[in-house]
């Protein structure tokens, strides 16, 4: 399996994973999955309509900016220069509730990074764009822990 297909595998993994688990927890709580493979980072955000909006049209309009906003990776997640990331590919997915599926956004972005060894954290400016005070975070192979709005830290 060439790298490029195992990238693209893992990151419908990660984009899967992140929506079932997110499923699983309350409602409205946002998730963000990590994962480093080789000199790659892939990292994917699944956000539901309950946590940007109280009201359907309030949420579909938020998720309608928000989706715009998260084309460029740096809006969602700030990563240490050191570790020489560069953004290689992503993708924001709109879910409009059809087939049984709630309102939401699920995006994922891949990252080439020069020396990953420096890569320990992800910071989470994502809080700027949604009102959460904290969200959930699942990174591979570390585990689940929540972040938090005044601590805004994944750590991998």
């Amino acid at each position: 399996m060439s790298k490029t297909r195992l990238i693209v595998s893992l990151l419908a993994l990660l984009l899967w994973c992140n929506h079932s688990w997110s499923q699983s927890g309350a409602p409205g709580r946002v998730t963000i999955t990590a994962a480093r493979i080789g000199q790659n980072l892939l990292l994917t955000a699944e956000i539901p309509a309950a946590a940007v909006g109280d009201s359907a049209s309030a949420a579909n309009t938020r998720l309608q900016t928000l989706a715009r906003a998260l084309l460029d990776a740096s809006r969602a997640f700030v990563l240490p220069e050191a570790a020489g990331c560069e953004q290689n590919a992503g993708d924001v997915i709109r879910h409009f509730g059809n087939a049984g599926s709630e309102p939401g956004i699920s995006a994922g972005w891949e990252f080439i990074c020069t020396n990953l060894n420096e890569l320990t954290t992800v910071g989470i400016s994502l809080f700027s764009l949604i009102p959460v005070e904290s969200m959930d975070g699942l990174t591979f192979p570390g585990g689940q822990q929540v972040v938090l709005a005044d601590n805004p830290v994944l750590k991998l």
